[in-house]
């Protein structure tokens, strides 16, 4: 969609970009003149500003990753002055990257696989928790059965 497009969706509603319907408010504006006109084929019409659908399950693997952090964790490691050589080669690389920082992560991931494995992990014991959660009561209530079995016994 282009930035200053009104796309026609019916004669009550015309689909606009958020930039689009804010600079059409203000008055002399080009995209106010636009849909001024557009207004005169259709007096009805409202603006529909475009949404865009943000996937649900996507994984942000650059979460709490600052070069500070990644720094801190290198040093760390038995090599570390290697590996922090290496690091900020890697950061001097990346200046004719387009995005500089995700040149350096992904090194960083590659470096370092074991930390994309534990974001797997944990995602799996997180699922594992919620499902002996859910098992617990069951286990609770055989446990307090054998509670009252053993008094039982004893009297």
């Amino acid at each position: 969609m282009k930035k200053n497009a009104i796309i026609y969706i019916d004669d009550t509603h015309a689909q606009v970009t958020k930039a689009f319907e804010k600079q059409a408010r203000i008055f002399g504006t080009p995209e106010y003149r636009e849909w001024r006109a557009y207004r005169q084929d259709f007096p009805n019409a409202q603006m529909v500003p475009k949404t865009i659908k943000k996937a649900k399950n996507k994984k942000n693997d650059a979460k709490n990753r600052t070069y500070e952090k990644m720094a801190e964790y290198i040093s760390l490691q038995k090599n570390a002055a290697e590996l922090m050589k290496e690091f900020e080669a890697q950061k001097k690389l990346a200046v004719v990257q387009k995005s500089r920082y995700r040149a350096v992560l992904n090194w960083f991931l590659a470096t370092f696989p074991e930390l994309k494995e534990d974001e797997d992990k944990k995602e799996g014991q997180e699922d594992k928790a919620t499902a002996a959660e859910e098992a617990a009561p069951a286990s609770e209530i055989a446990a307090d059965q054998n509670d009252e079995t053993e008094m039982d016994k004893a009297s």
